[in-house]
């Protein structure tokens, strides 16, 4: 049996035990069976506790022994010491899958990490996949199920996110909520004592509804296993790596007892499998937001249209500085453009289209700049002037979006205002239209849609090889 068909009875459960459900609000089994109910899970739910009979209008029963049916997901929440009793009766009653909520195991070293030792031999005997232990669980927009002890439910999308820290995973969710970034699967897998990054990165290749894997690692423990997953799989990965220095790796022991290792060895790892690497929370979505909704860049010469000079200018900076070119337009485009621009401006690359540009202007501009065959992507800038405005450029980026896809060619919003501009740059989130505040952002991101080319010129090459042997 494959990793993906192991796997499903956790995030594709029939059924679930919750062990250690409680009455009290104040505890962790209250809190993750209140949020299955709440999010109206469609499978049985079996409250297990041995001191009581009901909870939230359910029977409970005192083990899993006690349920008649199968069980393909064990949920648990008792303390850590109790895990293996209970683990045991999940392998004799055959359970599927679980998920050790509980902590007091690897990441504290000593008894814990034997404590460890002991459940996943248990799980390993019974045949039972396992996350955790001191996990958060997951939590699954998509299928409307909340397998984690934490209120709080990402919007519906195509990025799915895999997390090493629990509390770290839930401020992401409420970030990727208020930017307006979809989640499809969202999974905190903890110590990683049995199902790690790269059996997961095997499970959500295969998902129909995640588009991108996006990652908070702080250790791999089986670097092998990682690169041969990552370099398999077929959809773009981000990642963060933490724990790159002295201080931010000995945290990274104690928090969920990874080994961070070399950060030198694992940026050279991550290039060999083309995996984006992001440096704090909002890099990641931003890359991930750009790779899930535009398509890869060919090339990575990048065109620029702004309002003001000065913001046309930074993003020119930036993409040289970090290997993108900014080339001159064609004579073809440059006359073109002639005809759209008032007599102070020049056709050319970075396009400043001034201040009191319109709707039709900026939008005319764009479509002529798109054209231009020595142009592989394309950045829209606004900046908030005073006379600009900012809903008509919006519109703008909207309808070249829609009417351009069939030249592929990625388009990237860059929008500097601060709080009074939010509002309409909101619309380009609905849209699912990457939009960025600062010139580094943007630019950014398009590299990492020139990257993501490479890494699909890299698959078909290799494509092509393995067919030319066989022939």
């Amino acid at each position: 049996m494959g990793v993906v068909e192991e796997l499903k009875p956790i995030f594709s459960p029939k059924s679930i035990a919750v062990i250690g459900a409680s009455r009290s609000p104040m505890k962790i089994g209250y809190e993750i069976l209140q949020n299955i109910l709440v999010q109206g899970y469609q499978g049985k739910v079996y409250p297990i506790n041995p001191d009581v009979t009901e909870i939230m209008g359910l029977r409970v029963l005192p083990s899993v022994l006690a349920v008649k049916d199968d069980i393909d997901l064990a949920i648990i929440a008792v303390p850590a010491e109790f895990v293996p009793k209970v683990m045991t009766e999940c392998a004799r009653k055959k359970v599927k899958g679980a998920i050790v909520i509980s902590s007091g195991f690897g990441e504290i070293g000593g008894h814990g990490k034997q404590l460890e030792d002991e459940v996943l031999q248990i799980a390993r005997k019974g045949g039972i996949r396992l996350i955790g232990p001191n996990t958060l669980g997951y939590k699954d927009p998509i299928d409307r199920l909340d397998a984690a002890f934490v209120f709080g439910m990402p919007m519906p999308g195509e990025i799915a996110l895999i997390s090493q820290s629990g509390a770290l995973c839930i401020g992401m969710i409420y970030y990727a909520n208020g930017e307006h970034i979809g989640l499809s699967r969202v999974i905190s897998v903890g110590n990683k004592a049995d199902i790690d990054d790269a059996d997961l990165i095997d499970y959500l290749d295969a998902d129909r509804e995640t588009k991108v894997i996006a990652m908070y690692i702080e250790g791999i423990k089986d670097g092998k296993k990682f690169l041969d997953s990552a370099r398999r799989c077929t959809k773009p990965i981000v990642a963060i790596k933490a724990g790159r220095t002295p201080a931010g790796s000995a945290a990274a022991s104690t928090h969920t007892g990874s080994l961070s290792g070399s950060d030198v060895v694992y940026d050279s790892a991550f290039r060999q499998v083309h995996v984006q690497r992001a440096y704090d929370v909002i890099e990641m979505f931003d890359f991930a937001r750009a790779l899930a909704y535009q398509p890869p860049a060919a090339g990575n010469r990048v065109g620029i249209i702004s309002n003001g000079g000065g913001a046309g200018i930074m993003i020119a900076d930036w993409c040289e500085s970090i290997g993108l070119k900014v080339p001159n337009l064609t004579k073809k485009t440059m006359d073109a453009l002639r005809p759209q621009l008032p007599s102070i401006t020049t056709a050319r690359n970075p396009l400043d289209v001034t201040g009191d540009a319109r709707f039709h202007r900026y939008h005319a501009t764009g479509a002529t700049m798109l054209s231009d065959p020595n142009i592989d992507s394309l950045i829209m800038t606004c900046v908030h002037a005073g006379i600009a405005r900012p809903r008509e450029y919006v519109g703008a980026v909207i309808k070249l979006v829609e009417e351009k896809r069939n030249l592929k060619k990625p388009i990237i919003a860059c929008w500097v205002g601060g709080p009074e501009i939010d509002e309409v740059v909101q619309e380009l989130r609905v849209k699912n239209i990457p939009v960025y505040s600062s010139a580094m952002r943007a630019a950014k991101a398009v590299k990492c849609l020139y990257d993501e080319g490479r890494r699909l010129e890299a698959i078909s090459k290799k494509k092509q090889a393995r067919e030319s042997s066989t022939k």
